[in-house]
């Protein structure tokens, strides 16, 4: 089985000097993780044999040196580039994902722009992306897309392919609230486009939380713990912490580079380490380690910031911006505490080799990480790992994914400084067992959920879900084969039936019930069927008997109202009771409605003959996918000795009496002919017991769901609309 890993940067790096072309390996977290992790697959149990990277090679790359660019990235790593021209990069890379996407998944709009031309682009590398992959992609192979510059992909992909696809996002998600500041189009698309995926990953609880949130609110769809049903497929949303390859940092030797702490009376040695970005408040970390040497005069001289500065995206303002004010700012604590014999911040702006980081880390009697929002936060996983004595004091952001897992450090809020002043303080007071024991407890942790085990979890739960989705399924798409088979077997059947619902079928669920009534393309279609096709057709229905008798007096179709309380053959004038029925009950359930109606502004009541129906379409879905469920409870503990069903249908609560056999009522039709053609199209739970009972000679397809005892399965009312009008053509 070959893992197809997909990602904005290949592992390594093209770059070109005198004409020869350089490749290094790329930087960040991201490469550095699952790089460890597919060095492990040679020796874990992994079901994956094989695999190839694939992402852009750093720079653009002309015509005639495409292929051999390719080799050279082949013989140095199992990867395989994806070309872009650098301007559509640039604007991609500086436009959409850095200067909308990153600012506002971090909390900071005020430095997020609002540009369709940036998500044109955007949109577009995707596509570029989608149509490299095509190309390599195998039927077996397991496709894994990481992180925000491909949104999109998963569902460019899911049109193409059946493959399992997984998506990670190595970012924090934002609260609704910020993500909703996005515009319409790209807000909506990028939810679809990761829906596209069968696993979606986050790294915290928070953010898996999040992202449900928003699609809910903004594509209204629900989930079940944290299962979606979309477009006949399940997609898994879910939490799996990133980890580091333990067994490296801890074990490395990092000689020669120095890698003991401070003995004596030697300086103690405040660690910071982090990328420029605004996100990563390390102009606070250095305002609260001047308001600590300001609150904390006994340790001057004795302790100092040792402040590493990686240099990242260069091209951007608010970038330098922040360059300038940590020049500024170091240069001021250095003037107004520092003398000749002690400089308190020593400021490196630059990105180190390994092993001396990890000597660094190993040299230092405190970390100091204060994001202000990060996704994960590896830098102080590596931290921990990497004191081989346990000795040592981390000092976290709260708003980091990290501090879930590392809850045995001193965790702060960034924004305050004098909690930064005083956790330095603190720190650097631990005594010495407490300081080991608070690093095992976590080393421990650690080395037990390492980047393979991350991996590996997320690997398998994606196969145990594509397969669910896969079986649920299997056999069950509705090809253009089927659909010319159906059509053709109408065609030369003499007797011929169609049963359809109506609302969710027929026409479309409308935040306006009383608003939604059939298009006259609709009547013409359903009066030809009838006339010209000479088929029978029998619409279920829970509208009234006035709502079906205003629209479908003049055609002639079998028509039931009330869920099947009402039943009226075509042709007749006059509507037939199923049973003798009672609405005693329902001057006891009115009352539970109104007060509902009341707790849930725009949903609404309406009282027919033999039911009651609760409609909140246009209701805030959030606020009413809990309301709903707890009248549903209410109902359902009223009604426990009463003759009296509930059914929670799309965004509807209906209360009707039981007994009532939609296949009792389809067969009633079915047995008046030797029908030769028999087509049921459904789309609630109540079709589920009625299309086992059909004939086995019967098509029955289900609109929008997953699981069902439907021969074949839509994905949309317009699917099942356009079958219809299939069948009406010449």
């Amino acid at each position: 089985m070959r893992l197809l890993i997909v990602s904005n940067r290949l592992p390594v790096a093209v770059s070109k000097k005198e004409g020869k072309y350089k490749l290094t390996k790329s930087a960040g977290g991201l490469v550095s993780g699952l790089s460890d992790y597919l060095k492990s697959l040679n020796s874990s149990q992994s079901e994956i044999d094989d695999f190839i990277w694939m992402g852009w090679p750093g720079m653009s790359i002309e015509k005639n040196d495409e292929d051999l660019i390719r080799k050279k990235i082949k013989t140095v790593f199992k990867a395989a580039p994806v070309f872009f021209s650098q301007e559509l990069m640039d604007k991609v890379y500086l436009g959409f994902c850095n200067k909308t996407i990153w600012p506002l998944f971090h909390y900071f709009l005020n430095f997020a722009r609002f540009d369709m031309e940036y998500w044109r682009l955007y949109r577009k590398m995707n596509e570029i992306f989608c149509d490299e992959l095509l190309k390599t992609i195998k039927p077996d192979d397991i496709i894994w897309v990481h992180d925000y510059h491909l949104m999109l992909l998963p569902a460019l992909l899911r049109e193409k392919i059946s493959n399992p696809i997984g998506f990670f996002l190595h970012i924090p998600f934002p609260s609704f609230e910020v993500y909703r500041t996005l515009q319409k189009e790209p807000k909506a698309e990028i939810l679809k486009g990761l829906l596209g995926a069968d696993l979606i990953g986050f790294h915290t609880h928070d953010y898996t939380q999040y992202f449900l949130r928003c699609v809910l609110r903004i594509l209204g769809i629900e989930n079940h713990m944290g299962e979606i049903a979309f477009h006949n497929r399940i997609v898994k949303v879910s939490t799996f912490p990133m980890g580091i390859d333990y067994e490296k940092f801890n074990g490395m030797n990092v000689a020669p580079f120095r890698s003991t702490k401070p003995k004596g009376k030697e300086l103690k040695v405040i660690l910071s380490v982090d990328r420029l970005d605004y996100s990563k408040g390390i102009v606070n970390r250095l305002e609260g380690f001047e308001l600590f040497l300001k609150k904390y005069p006994q340790w001057h001289k004795k302790v100092y910031m040792n402040m590493i500065v990686v240099p990242s995206r260069t091209g951007v303002e608010s970038y330098q911006e922040i360059k300038s004010n940590l020049d500024t700012l170091v240069g001021r604590i250095n003037g107004d505490y520092g003398s000749i014999d002690w400089t308190p911040v020593i400021y490196q702006y630059t990105s180190l080799p390994h092993k001396e980081l990890i000597a660094q880390y190993r040299m230092s009697n405190v970390s100091l990480l204060t994001p202000l929002r990060d996704g994960m936060n590896l830098v102080a996983k590596e931290y921990v790992a990497s004191l081989t004595d346990k000795k040592g004091v981390l000092i976290l952001s709260e708003f980091t994914g990290a501090a879930k897992e590392l809850s045995e450090s001193i965790i702060i809020n960034p924004n305050n400084i004098d909690e930064i002043a005083d956790a330095i303080a603190e720190a650097l007071t631990v005594p010495v067992k407490n300081q080991i024991r608070y690093n095992t407890i976590m080393q421990k942790r650690l080395k037990r959920y390492n980047v393979t085990r991350w991996a590996d979890d997320f690997v398998e739960r994606l196969n145990e879900i594509h397969q669910i989705s896969s079986t649920s399924y299997a056999g069950k798409r509705f090809t253009p084969q089927a659909r010319a088979g159906i059509i053709r077997k109408f065609r030369k059947a003499v007797n011929k039936i169609i049963v359809v619902n109506y609302d969710g079928i027929l026409i479309p669920f409308d935040k306006d019930f009383r608003r939604s009534t059939p298009s006259p393309q609709l009547l013409k279609l359903l009066k030809e069927l009838v006339m010209k096709r000479k088929a029978d057709i029998v619409i279920n229905s829970g509208r009234s008997k006035s709502y079906l008798d205003k629209w479908f007096s003049k055609l002639k179709l079998n028509l039931t109202a009330e869920h099947g309380t009402w039943i009226k053959d075509a042709g007749s004038r006059k509507w037939q009771l199923l049973k003798p029925l009672s609405t005693e009950w329902k001057d006891e359930l009115l009352p539970v409605f109104e007060v509902y109606t009341d707790r849930l502004p725009g949903s609404v009541i309406e009282e027919k003959e033999l039911s009651l129906s609760w409609y909140y379409h246009k209701a805030d879905i959030e606020q009413a996918s809990y309301i709903a469920k707890e009248l549903v409870d209410n109902l359902l503990s009223i009604t426990l000795n009463m003759n009296i069903q509930v059914y929670h249908g799309n965004r509807v609560i209906e209360v009707y009496h039981s007994g009532i056999d939609k296949s009792e009522l389809v067969m009633r039709w079915l047995d008046r002919k030797k029908y030769d053609f028999i087509l049921v199209i459904g789309d609630d739970w109540s079709d589920e017991v009625l299309f086992p009972t059909l004939p086995k000679n019967a098509y029955t397809l289900k609109v929008g769901k997953i699981y069902t005892e439907a021969r074949y399965m839509l994905k949309t009312q317009e699917d099942a609309l356009y079958l219809l009008k299939q069948l009406n053509r010449n």
